[in-house]
């Protein structure tokens, strides 16, 4: 597949639309695209008014309260977990049919303290492993592989993904709750009303009046993570972007060494 160069600010300044959907390779193991986030709705009983519910921290049954809190509770409550998967894509696309890609991908087993971390702009891809405080890299450019290895802690709110969170809690605000059941839990379903910092989410110059719509949901957890998160941003010249965040693998996520960490640790 063709992939020009989509550093994050690129992606948001031509700020385009579609769904994504890109491989990863060379860990072994190729993680699979991120769906839509949608609950599954299951059997339930007599709803309880939103009014008698107890929201996650931060959040209430008009939205979000509090956006540092609720983005603590976000990374409190994945951290408490032994495992899980993190995974953030982007498609771009344009009036000349062309289409571009970021994924961010994370695999942490907190239990025993190690994490893989993906991020691949179309040009670049950077992978991260990381074990007993250390941090092992390998970096693909075209044909080029370049490895290295240094003493680092992951961070926890990174892995988790608040880089791409926290702004969709600080800048958007959110209409009233809908409770959706699973299989899984309570899932408190947002959508937007009105994105109040449109540039600081897509991290470019763009003004309110370049914007045709900008829609975000956000599915929130009973236990307080954001299960799934996705925006769609359509532009007046009718260029757009799609976003999609994901949790998912909860306590069954497995990290293993990848088969470059040989050439990484020497």
């Amino acid at each position: 597949m063709d992939r020009r160069v989509v550093a994050m600010t690129a992606v948001a300044a031509v700020v385009l639309l579609a769904g994504c959907s890109m491989l990863l390779g060379g860990d072994g193991a190729t993680p699979a695209p991120s769906p839509t986030p949608e609950a599954t709705p299951t059997d339930t009983p007599t709803p309880v008014p939103l009014e008698e519910r107890e929201f996650p921290d931060g959040y209430g049954p008009d939205g979000v309260e509090n956006a540092e809190t609720a983005a603590a509770t976000h990374v409190e409550t994945a951290t408490g977990y032994d495992s899980y998967r993190f995974r953030f894509d982007v498609r771009v696309s344009g009036g000349n049919g062309t289409d571009d890609a970021f994924v961010y991908f994370t695999s942490v087993d907190q239990e025993n303290g190690r994490a893989l971390e993906i991020r691949d702009d179309g040009e670049v891809t950077r992978y991260q492993y990381y074990e007993d405080d250390r941090v092992y890299v390998r970096v693909v450019s075209g044909d080029e592989e370049t490895y290295n290895a240094t003493d680092q802690q992951f961070g926890r709110a990174r892995l988790a993904g608040n880089q791409f969170l926290d702004p969709l809690l600080k800048y958007v605000e959110y209409g009233e709750a809908e409770p959706v059941s699973t299989d899984n839990g309570t899932v408190y379903r947002y959508t937007s009303e009105r994105v109040t910092e449109p540039g600081t989410i897509l991290s470019a110059d763009i003004s309110e009046a370049e914007i045709r719509s900008f829609e975000v949901e956000l599915l929130v957890h009973e236990d307080g993570y954001i299960r799934g998160a996705k925006y769609v941003v359509v532009t007046e010249d009718g260029s757009g972007l799609e976003a999609v965040a994901t949790v998912d693998s909860i306590g069954e996520e497995a990290v293993t060494r990848p088969n470059w960490y040989d050439e990484a640790a020497e």
